[in-house]
């Protein structure tokens, strides 16, 4: 008999010890609220998707056959805030960490935020500090999945339930400015790949990757980026931009690029600046020959009004005979190369080298350019914006 009681309490201690084994790998491993991870991370990937929009159909097909098929892990957590559309199966703001093979329901999600706006940066701001309180790391990337038009006010981040409020590019900055930095942004929008956005995370943020041209609904291939940081949660911020920018090159993208802005952004932005002024000083002597230079230099479908900033100077230093603009030209050319970490594009676009300049043509074509003045940093750090004021002609 005692033997048997021997025996009984050996097994009971251990179906007791393998229980409190899983109950404490379970809350390592389950979201927020659930249990948190017990040491933060190498990587937190933060998936900021507004789909309260005609994008709405995306939001479960890039959670569910994007981010889901690898998920999270000790090394890599991955966390969304996602907004649907009212007519949506769900159309509240549910936060999801995002586990292998999770289906994109409210019964899988973290929290639910209701129905918050995601055009407002308050909810931006909500969103980075509850994970890094709930999912913290030694690295951040942030993406932003959503409508994109360059820099334009009222384009981006479109949320249509919360009367359109968008996020607009100076008031991404003020977030970053107070709760920054990431070390990563990536645009999963259209348009993104100019100077004047990345001006606005500069300074806090490491690297951008973005698009010059319109992007599809699966853009950024997280399902390739997710397994490839899982394999190597060693790497630093360039090093993942070049793997994010090469995933979206596997679809049906036309351009992507990966820029760096450590100190070699402080020399392209000083080149582009001492660029604008010389163009300006030689407008009287050569500015039929602008003309013919801006108007071949590359452009993009989505947004006529950006040209590549690298094709444009090219062209300028070809067509304008003048040493200090020449030199200047080519000072451009040649920080645009410094801080290109990566850069793809299909045939139609063989002049793209990755980042877009504002050169309107038309006087007409300079709208919301008071916004473009006042509100972007770019327009603070370069003369750029006064050179577009001589050249068109215009107060």
């Amino acid at each position: 008999m005692r033997k048997r009681s021997v025996v009984r309490l050996l097994v009971s201690a251990t179906l007791v010890l393998l229980l409190l084994t899983q109950m404490v790998v379970a809350a390592e491993a389950s979201p927020a609220g659930k249990g948190k991870p017990s040491k933060p991370a190498d990587w937190t990937l933060m998936v900021y998707i507004v789909g309260d929009n005609n994008l709405d159909e995306y939001v479960p097909l890039d959670i569910e056959t994007e981010l889901a098929p690898t998920g999270s892990n000790a090394d890599v957590s991955v966390v969304a805030l996602a907004d649907r559309a009212a007519t949506a199966e769900w159309s509240q703001t549910l936060l999801f960490y995002v586990t292998q093979g999770m289906e994109a329901t409210p019964d899988n999600a973290v929290e639910d935020w209701g129905e918050a706006n995601m055009g407002d940066p308050q909810t931006l701001i909500d969103f980075v500090l509850w994970t890094q309180e709930n999912y913290p790391a030694k690295h951040y990337a942030l993406s932003f999945w959503n409508h994109g038009w360059s820099w334009r006010p009222g384009s981006s981040m479109l949320d249509e339930s919360n009367d359109n409020d968008t996020l607009d590019q100076h008031e991404i900055r003020e977030v970053l400015e107070d709760y920054g930095p990431i070390d990563v942004i990536m645009y999963d929008a259209c348009q993104m790949a100019t100077i004047e956005n990345e001006a606005t995370v500069y300074g806090y943020a490491s690297s951008i990757v973005h698009s010059q041209e319109w992007v599809n609904w699966d853009g950024i291939e997280y399902e390739l980026v997710i397994p490839a940081l899982q394999e190597d949660p060693g790497m630093d911020a360039n090093e993942l931009a070049v793997v994010i920018n090469q995933s979206a090159s596997t679809g049906k993208e036309r351009t992507g690029s990966a820029v760096t802005l450590d100190g070699r952004w402080d020399t392209l932005i000083e080149a582009v600046d001492a660029w604008a002024y010389a163009l300006e000083d030689g407008l009287s002597d050569f500015e039929h020959r602008y003309s013919g230079a801006f108007q071949g230099a590359q452009s993009f479908w989505g947004d006529p009004t950006a040209r590549d900033l690298y094709d444009v100077a090219a062209r300028i230093k070809k067509w304008v005979p003048d040493k200090k603009i020449r030199d200047r030209s080519q000072a451009v050319m040649d920080a645009v190369s410094g801080v290109v970490l990566d850069e793809w594009h299909i045939q139609p676009y063989a002049d793209a080298h990755g980042i877009s300049i504002f050169l309107p043509l038309r006087v007409q074509d300079l709208d919301e350019f008071d916004y473009y003045r006042d509100k972007l940093v770019f327009a603070e750090l370069t003369h750029w914006d006064e050179f577009l004021v001589a050249y068109l002609g215009v107060e």
